[in-house]
């Protein structure tokens, strides 16, 4: 019967990662997204004559374009640099997106391996799964403090409860070995 539950627990554990192989994959994309068009934003410029160009090539823009009205928003930690060149902030603003994606493509990818470990072992409770944890969780709540503390307080505490519970695991499992 417990050979039954590991089985389950290594298919879902496999099919959890082949998921979280296409949110890697999805994530690349739009990191590669940002970062394309953060440069490219970035290298338009507008002279004194309302021209439009890009790296000195003029561009043909078709309707009206009210630049001077222009919203970028986006991070507002850049609003320091006090950047008056909205296709510079705009870019800034992509290129802020493309660290975030990093990040969170180097969080998925530790917590698939973390499945993959599960999957590929005879059992759940491993030092390597518990190492993984351990480093899912601290990148995660890192990740998420960026946005709100509160929120990276309840990821944290539940990590670290989890952790507890695979360690606790992992010591009912050498009890259970060494029985044998």
């Amino acid at each position: 019967m417990e050979n039954t539950k590991i089985q389950k627990i290594k298919k879902s554990a496999g099919t959890t990662a082949k998921v979280l192989k296409v949110i890697k994959t999805i994530i690349l994309i739009g990191m590669i997204c940002c970062i394309v068009g953060g440069v490219f934003t970035m290298l338009i410029q507008k002279d004194e004559l309302g021209t439009f160009s890009i790296l000195g090539r003029p561009i043909t823009v078709h309707g009206m374009v009210d630049i001077e009205n222009v919203n970028v928003g986006g991070f507002e930690f850049l609003k320091i640099f006090n950047i008056d060149n909205p296709f510079i902030l705009a870019g800034l603003n992509c290129l802020v997106a493309a660290v975030i994606c990093l990040a969170a493509y180097i969080v998925v990818n530790v917590i698939r391996n973390a499945f993959l470990e599960i999957e590929s072992s005879d059992t759940p409770f491993t030092k390597n799964v518990m190492k993984h944890i351990k480093v899912a969780g601290i990148l995660v709540t890192v990740l998420i403090c960026t946005a709100s503390f509160g929120y990276a307080l309840i990821v944290g505490l539940t990590f670290w409860c989890i952790y507890n519970v695979f360690d606790y695991g992992m010591e009912l499992q050498t009890e259970a070995d060494e029985t044998l």
